[in-house]
């Protein structure tokens, strides 16, 4: 949004370009952009569906989730400390239950939209195609 002296505002129109190829064979996730891609692919799902995506990010567990499935993700501050949250996808991955939950791991895996609980509809669902163990992101904690 654009300020004007007189008080006036107007609304910017530009398209900001993501900070990754959303056309690369695999979309490579830094990890300073997890908070971005994370938005953009819960908000835009179809856009990556059937793409291949490569992130780091911890283990969590999906409380009423069959055998199979963990989200890896990351914490993200969108405002300030105490709106903190953890946000991860849900992802199909045989060797899940051997993951260490708050584990890191570098995750690649396919995309596809689908129906799942934790959205209360469709969404991105990840079917891992490789999962490995990872040091932790310089900053834990992503942001905007």
């Amino acid at each position: 949004m654009y300020e004007y002296t007189d008080g006036t505002s107007q609304f910017d129109e530009i398209v900001d370009p993501l900070p990754f190829d959303i056309n690369a064979s695999v979309i490579e996730i830094k990890d300073e952009d997890y908070a971005l891609f994370y938005r953009d692919i819960t908000e835009e799902p179809k856009k990556y569906d059937g793409k291949t995506v490569s992130f780091k990010g911890q283990v969590a567990r999906l409380r009423r989730e069959k055998e199979g499935m963990f989200a890896p993700g990351r914490f993200v501050m969108t405002c300030c400390e105490a709106d903190i949250t953890f946000m991860g996808l849900p992802c199909k991955f045989v060797g899940s239950e051997g993951l260490k939950p708050r584990s890191w791991v570098q995750v690649t895996a396919k995309v596809t939209v689908q129906r799942h609980p934790l959205y209360k509809g469709v969404g991105p669902i990840l079917t891992a195609l490789t999962v490995a163990p990872a040091s932790a992101a310089a900053q834990e904690v992503a942001t905007f």
